[in-house]
């Protein structure tokens, strides 16, 4: 544990991103747990919050697993505990990772490496970093936006290079989406919000230049898109 904690610490040191602060760990011997405290740039009311709580425990768990001495504590039987904090330090999530939580990852078996638009030339393992964490994301999704109703079900890049969401429009929501006018609502209102920028940076380094929002109705239909650029977002 304390080898753990001492090179994860070592390492939280230097991280830092649009969407993580700080990072640390602490290690409770007579529990036998390994406390990971994570802040996020996000704030209490950040409609990400509840995207984190979904997709945050199954990347941790994914990097957990791919690192040798953090699989080894927990198959001796080590827990681990990560909590996720808003930027003013409101708490956002708590996850407990252990061996039944492990061997529930490794059951899962995602469809995306096999569905059209998720550019991997190979279909069994991920083809890089960037697949990796689309892998990983997937798993974690639907997302509902309670606000909205919006549900992200899948997340992709195109053959252009654009990370793509594809997004389920409530009914209410169709006759909006298929006009100009409600499209270019829509594109106002993710531009009014900062978050997008935090995403586009992070995912500037796998040379990704645009996010794109494909929405469909509850069959499948396409009903509309919305691009937006690195240029569009910095404005």
């Amino acid at each position: 544990m304390t080898d753990f904690v001492t090179a994860y610490n070592k390492e939280a040191a230097y991280v830092s991103s649009q969407f993580v602060r700080s990072t640390s760990a602490k290690a409770d011997y007579r529990q036998r747990i390994i406390q990971i405290r994570v802040v996020t740039t996000y704030n209490l009311n950040d409609t990400e919050n509840e995207f984190i709580k979904q997709v945050m425990p199954g990347m941790m768990m994914d990097l957990l697993k791919s690192q040798p001495l953090a699989k080894k504590l927990i198959e001796a039987g080590i827990k681990f505990e990560i909590t996720y904090f808003t930027q003013s330090l409101s708490e956002i999530s708590v996850v407990t990772i252990d061996k039944k939580k492990l061997e529930e990852l490794d059951k899962v078996k995602s469809n995306s490496l096999n569905e059209p638009g998720f550019n991997n030339p190979g279909k069994n393992e991920p083809a890089s970093q960037l697949d990796m964490m689309l892998v990983t994301l997937n798993k974690s999704l639907p997302f509902t936006d309670k606000s909205s109703g919006m549900i992200i079900f899948k997340v992709d890049q195109n053959s252009t290079g654009d990370l793509v969401y594809h997004v389920h429009t409530p009914k209410a929501l169709e006759a909006p989406v298929k006009t100009k006018a409600g499209i270019e609502l829509m594109r106002s209102e993710m531009l009014r919000y900062g978050n997008l920028q935090k995403i586009m940076h992070e995912f500037s380094r796998f040379n990704i230049s645009a996010i794109k929002y494909v929405y469909y109705d509850l069959k499948g239909k396409k009903l509309n898109e919305v691009r937006l650029t690195a240029a569009d977002i910095q404005q």
